[in-house]
C-alpha cells in the first residue's frame, strides 16, 4: 500500500511539473505571438527614424561616432545594424531584435527569478507582463527602452544570485547587465540609485521587521573571476563607445553626457514635461497587474516577508518616485520601473490563493489578465497610431502612406523609379530620412531655400511653403494634405507628378494643373 502510495504521489508530482513546463510555454508563446505578430504593421515612430538613420551611418562610416547631447548609448545602434545587414531594410527588421529581446524579459520573469520567487507567482508576473499593453506597446518599438529592461533584470538577478548563491555565472550577469545598461540609456543612473539605497533600506528596516531569511551560499567565485569579468565588460563599454577604436572621443562625451543630461531632466523647456503623477495615471489606465503590485509593495514591511522581494519592491518604489521627481517624461519609460511591480504582483496572487480561495483568487488575476490582454489587442493592432492613446507618443500618422503607399506601387511597377528626383522642403524630417534613405536622389531643404529645378517625382511640403511652391511648378500634379505625426507644428503638402502616377489615381483629375501660357508677342519694330 504504501509503495503505491508513493507510487500515486510521484506520479502526481511529475504530472504538476509536466503541467508547469507547458504553461511556461504556452505564456511565452503568447509574448512572442503578441510582439512578433504584423510587426510592420505601425508607421515607423519618430526616434525609430532617428535610430534607423544612426544605422545608415554605421553603414556608410563604419562606425557610430557617439553624441553626448544624443544621451543614448550605441550597443542598440550596432544591434540594428546587424539586423539591417543581415535582414534588409524595413519597418521589421529594425524592431525584430527589441521584440526577441521583450520575449527574453517574460522569460527572465518567468524563469529567471525562480531561485527566490515560486513557479506559480513567477507565472503569474510573466503572464501579466506577456500581455501588458506597455510591455507589448513598447517591445514592438525600436528603441532603447526594452535594452534597459533587459538588462535591469540581469543585473538585479545577478545581484541576487551573487548574496545567496555566490556563483559564477551569477557574477557575470552582474557585470554583463551593468555593463549592458551603461551601453544603452543614461537613465541607468536612477535604476543603480536606486537599487543601492534600496539596500541600505533594506538593512534599516530588517532591524525593525525581520524579513525571512534568505539563504546565503558559499562564494565560488574568485579575485581573478572578478577581474576577468570587470575587465570584459569594462572593454565592451569603451569599445562601443570609442565607436570601435575608431572615435576615441567617445569616451570622454560619454562622461560629459550626464552634465548635459541632468539639465534636459529638469530644464523645463522639452516640451515633455509632464506632472509627478503622470506614472500613476498611466499605470491606472493601462497596467493594473503592475498598479496592484505597486499598492502591494507596501506590504514587505510585514515580519517574515521575502527578502529579496522585500529590496526588490522597496528599490522599484524609489524609481518610482525618481521618475516621478523629474519633470522631463515621456510613456515608454514606464516599462524600465513597471517590471518589478509583476513580480510583486504574482507573489500577492499565489499568497491571497493560499490564505483565500485558490480557484476564486486564480480566476480573479487571470481575469485581469483578459482585461490587459484585450487592452494590449486594441492598442496594439487597432490604435497603434490613434493619439487619444497616452502611449501613443509623438508617433508618425497613417497619413504617411499617402506617400509611402503610391512610392511602393511605383517601385513593383518598375524598379528604377527609386533613382528619380524628388524633393522634401520641410524641418521636420524624421522618420522620413530614414525610411526614404535608400533613394539617393531626394533632396532634403528648408524654408530658406527651395531646388531648382522646382519640378520632380515627388514633393513633400511644409504647409507654410504651399503656395510659393505651387506658384513654381509647371507640371500637373496630384496633391494630398498629411499631417505626418503627432506633435508636429504643422501640416505637409504631398505632390505626386501625374504623368507619373495617374494609373494609380484612376479617374482623378490632378489638383495643380499648368498655368495656360498666353502668346504675347513682341509688336514688329517694322510697323
Amino acid at each position: 500500500m504504501g509503495a503505491q502510495g508513493n507510487t500515486g504521489a510521484g506520479s502526481g508530482a511529475t504530472s504538476n511539473v509536466r503541467f508547469g513546463r507547458w504553461l511556461d510555454v504556452l505564456i511565452l508563446l503568447l509574448a512572442a505571438v503578441l510582439r512578433l505578430w504584423a510587426l510592420d504593421m505601425k508607421p515607423a515612430h519618430f526616434d525609430e527614424g532617428v535610430n534607423g538613420w544612426f544605422v545608415d551611418v554605421i553603414t556608410r562610416d563604419g562606425a557610430y561616432r557617439y553624441d553626448p547631447t544624443n544621451f543614448h548609448g550605441p550597443l542598440h545602434f550596432y544591434v540594428l545594424f546587424v539586423a539591417q545587414t543581415l535582414l534588409g531594410r524595413g519597418e521589421w527588421v529594425l524592431r525584430f531584435p527589441l521584440a526577441l529581446a521583450s520575449i527574453g524579459c517574460v522569460g527572465f520573469l518567468l524563469i529567471g527569478f525562480r531561485r527566490w520567487i515560486s513557479p506559480g507567482a513567477s507565472r503569474f508576473a510573466a503572464l501579466a507582463m506577456a500581455v501588458s499593453p506597455g510591455f507589448v506597446f513598447y517591445g514592438r518599438y525600436a528603441i532603447h527602452e526594452t535594452w534597459l529592461v533587459f538588462f535591469l533584470m540581469m543585473l538585479v538577478a545577478g545581484l541576487a544570485g551573487m548574496w545567496s548563491d555566490g556563483r559564477r555565472r551569477d557574477l557575470w550577469l552582474t557585470g554583463l547587465g551593468f555593463a549592458g545598461m551603461l551601453l544603452t540609456k543614461e537613465t541607468w543612473l536612477i535604476h543603480a540609485v536606486a537599487l543601492a539605497l534600496g539596500i541600505g533600506a533594506l538593512r534599516v528596516l530588517e532591524i525593525l521587521s525581520p524579513s525571512a531569511p534568505l539563504r546565503r551560499g558559499l562564494t565560488c567565485f574568485t579575485a581573478d573571476d572578478i577581474g576577468r569579468a570587470a575587465t570584459v565588460c569594462a572593454a565592451l563599454v569603451l569599445f562601443f563607445y570609442s565607436g570601435c577604436l575608431l572615435d576615441p572621443a567617445g569616451i570622454v562625451d560619454f562622461v560629459k553626457a550626464y552634465a548635459v543630461w541632468t539639465q534636459t531632466g529638469v530644464a523645463g523647456e522639452s516640451g515633455h514635461e509632464k506632472a509627478w503623477s503622470y506614472w500613476l495615471e498611466l499605470l491606472g489606465r493601462y497596467e493594473w497587474p503592475a498598479l496592484l503590485g505597486a499598492a502591494t509593495s507596501l506590504a514587505v514591511v510585514w515580519p517574515r516577508t521575502n527578502r529579496f522581494l522585500r529590496w526588490l519592491a522597496i528599490s522599484a518604489l524609489g524609481t518610482l518616485v525618481g521618475y516621478s521627481l523629474v519633470p522631463y517624461k515621456t510613456p515608454w519609460c514606464i516599462i524600465s520601473f513597471a517590471w518589478p511591480f509583476l513580480l510583486v504582483f504574482g507573489v500577492a496572487v499565489e499568497w491571497l490563493m493560499a490564505q483565500v480561495d485558490r480557484w476564486t483568487i486564480g480566476t480573479l488575476a487571470v481575469v485581469l489578465c483578459a482585461f490587459s490582454f484585450a487592452k494590449s489587442r486594441e492598442l496594439n493592432f487597432e490604435k497603434f497610431a490613434n493619439e487619444t492613446e497616452p502611449y501613443v507618443y509623438v508617433q508618425t500618422t497613417l497619413d504617411v502612406n499617402k506617400l509611402l503607399d503610391p512610392l511602393r506601387w511605383q517601385l513593383q511597377r518598375d524598379p528604377t523609379t527609386r533613382y528619380r528626383t524628388a524633393h522634401i522642403i520641410q524641418e521636420d524630417k524624421y522618420p522620413l530620412l530614414w525610411v526614404l534613405d535608400d533613394r539617393p536622389n531626394i533632396s532634403w531643404g528648408d524654408h530658406a531655400a527651395a531646388p531648382q529645378p522646382l519640378d520632380a517625382e515627388w514633393l513633400l511640403v511644409d504647409a507654410l511653403e504651399k503656395d510659393r511652391i505651387e506658384h513654381g511648378l509647371k507640371d500637373s500634379y496630384f496633391r494630398e494634405r498629411i499631417h505626418l505625426r503627432g506633435m508636429a507644428p504643422d501640416e505637409s503638402y504631398l505632390y505626386l507628378r501625374a504623368e507619373s502616377f495617374a494609373a494609380y489615381f484612376p479617374g482623378r483629375t490632378p489638383e495643380i494643373q499648368p498655368s495656360p501660357r498666353v502668346w504675347n508677342p513682341e509688336p514688329d519694330p517694322k510697323q
